[in-house]
């Protein structure tokens, strides 16, 4: 792959981590209207369970992205590094959205279906082409 087109993928995949951060940090200022519930896991979680399990999951999704970016910048002298972070985030991401998730149709975009969409094609390359960037 040519080093053009792997930071241009990295600078995506660092903006998707970054784009996590809010969410873990204040995730009720992020977007106001959310219940602080969740649609898909609320017959598990407590109300207090989804605060933290939302901040946890959005965090570690955020940093391993972060990682993500970096080490396919860096993958010609880290081969292969980038794989398990990209699992382990695509995985805290998609777990973190459906802990949000609050059931609110008209705000999927807002809480995050745009994350959990690019969150599955990351896990998807990493799983099906784990040498996609060595």
């Amino acid at each position: 792959m040519p080093g053009w087109m792997r930071l241009v993928i990295a600078v995506l995949v660092f903006a998707h981590g970054v784009a996590y951060l809010p969410y873990g940090f204040v995730p009720g200022e992020v977007v106001k209207e959310w219940k602080g519930s969740s649609r898909l896991l609320g017959r598990v979680l407590t109300s207090d369970s989804v605060h933290t399990d939302v901040r946890v999951l959005f965090l570690t999704a955020g940093a391993a992205m972060v990682a993500v970016a970096v080490a396919i910048a860096l993958d010609p002298w880290v081969p292969g590094w980038w794989r398990p972070f990209a699992i382990l985030g695509s995985l805290a991401g998609i777990a973190g959205f459906a802990t949000f998730w609050d059931g609110q149709r008209r705000l999927l975009v807002k809480e995050g279906v745009i994350g959990l969409a690019l969150s599955l094609v990351l896990l998807s390359v990493a799983v099906a082409l784990p040498r996609a960037f060595g």
